[in-house]
């Protein structure tokens, strides 16, 4: 579908392109830090603004309560955020987000989890931000003209607050007038680092916190570095046979097969109970993945521009991605950490039809299902798939009436995002 159309028209049509749901986001990560920035200064946070003692790095953001907790050469390092002049806000800004210098590194996953994840610091624990970045999500796939957003947001960890209180702050927001403006429904899923030492409790803790919260929170996911070993998918098998006899209505996402070197874990993960895969690279050099994938029952979440920012797949046009689609296995576009990667679901739809030339029917069935591989109970599910089909029609009747152009013509992008290269 890219014959007759210059890059800056292709994206444009990308844009204006009806889509179903973005499924693989870690939802802190998700949203501009900016948002972060001026969050932290209006409620008063503290930024580490030197590289003193006390092991915790630079520009990591604390609440005071948890900087006096800390040894006194520590603290002396912290400043109000606040105070923070024009050059060292953008210095945060970039220590929050990939370079295009670091993206694709052999260090650059290092850069990403060792030294972004846990700059946010206690901003991840403040509920009226973590609520806000919800809407703020929303705003951005409508804006891209998506219906859903399934997205990893934990409130168990909200400072001052139980489980059940947490959930209740995010429910009380997504129930305003400007979130159910944006015409996004939001479901959510609850994450387990998967290498720390209390894995198993607190994944016991998600799936009780997901029965019993599951108007909203529909699952759970294993996250983090899978080259640790310390948290392959097998460490769970016990334990996941447990709970999905427990609790049957939890459904599983998994990370598995972020890795360009050849293992089990996809298979694995289908066998604790997962019926989506978050990445899942390898499984195109494990044939015994890639005959449970082509059965069609379970849906790959594809990340393009994480995983070559990520250094797992440098040049995509070597992402098994077109392979998965083409022998059959379900695929959806999603963003992963478009917060941190200056990206958007649009970028994951253009590099694909640019890389790959997809048909016009491939794009309709990437769509489809991320909406029919959600976690959205049956109800709204059915909803959004007419809701869908409805949005293709009109898209296919715009795009195919002589005036096609002036229509293109038309259509707005977001201010001073580059269409990315590949």
């Amino acid at each position: 579908m890219t014959h007759a159309l210059s890059r800056p028209d292709l994206y444009r049509l990308l844009w204006d392109l009806p889509k179903g749901g973005d499924l693989h986001n870690h939802h802190e990560y998700s949203i501009p830090m900016a948002f972060w920035l001026d969050g932290g200064i209006k409620r008063g946070y503290l930024v580490r603004a030197g590289k003193g003692c006390g092991g915790i790095l630079q520009w990591t953001v604390l609440r005071d309560d948890s900087v006096k907790k800390l040894e006194p050469c520590a603290q002396r390092d912290f400043i109000a955020m606040r105070s923070l002049s024009g050059a060292r806000r953008q210095a945060w800004l970039a220590a929050m987000t990939m370079s295009t210098r670091e993206s694709g590194k052999a260090d650059s996953k290092d850069v990403f989890f060792e030294r972004i994840v846990p700059r946010l610091g206690d901003l991840e624990r403040d509920p009226e931000l973590i609520a806000d970045a919800l809407v703020l999500a929303q705003t951005q796939l409508r804006d891209e003209h998506a219906l859903y957003l399934e997205t990893q947001a934990d409130p168990r960890s909200f400072a001052g607050l139980t489980e059940d209180q947490g959930a209740q702050v995010l429910r009380n927001r997504l129930g305003k007038a400007d979130s159910d403006a944006t015409g996004v429904s939001v479901r959510m899923q609850v994450s387990t680092v998967r290498f720390l030492k209390g894995a198993e409790a607190d994944l016991r803790d998600g799936f009780d916190f997901v029965s019993r919260n599951s108007d909203l929170w529909k699952g759970l996911n294993l996250v983090g570095r899978e080259d640790n070993d310390a948290g392959t998918p097998s460490r769970f098998t016990a334990l996941f046979r447990e709970m999905t006899a427990r609790y049957p209505q939890v459904q599983i996402s998994l990370h598995a097969g972020e890795s360009a070197a050849r293992d089990s874990h996809v298979v694995e993960s289908i066998g604790l109970g997962a019926t989506r895969i978050g990445h899942g690279i390898n499984a195109a050099l494990d044939p015994a993945a890639m005959d449970l994938l082509r059965t069609g029952r379970y849906l790959v979440e594809i990340c393009l521009l994480s995983n070559r920012a990520l250094g797992y797949v440098p040049d995509l046009r070597l992402h098994p991605f077109p392979v998965y689609l083409r022998q059959g296995v379900p695929v959806s576009l999603n963003t992963d950490d478009r917060g941190t990667l200056g990206s958007n679901l649009t970028d994951e739809y253009f590099l694909a039809v640019s890389l790959f030339d997809l048909s016009w029917s491939e794009v309709v069935r990437i769509g489809r299902s991320s909406l029919e591989y959600s976690f959205a109970e049956p109800k709204l599910k059915a909803k959004m798939l007419s809701r869908y089909d409805e949005n293709i029609r009109a898209f296919e009747k715009k795009y195919s009436s002589p005036d096609w152009r002036p229509a293109l013509a038309a259509v707005r992008l977001p201010g001073g995002h580059a269409i990315p290269r590949f």
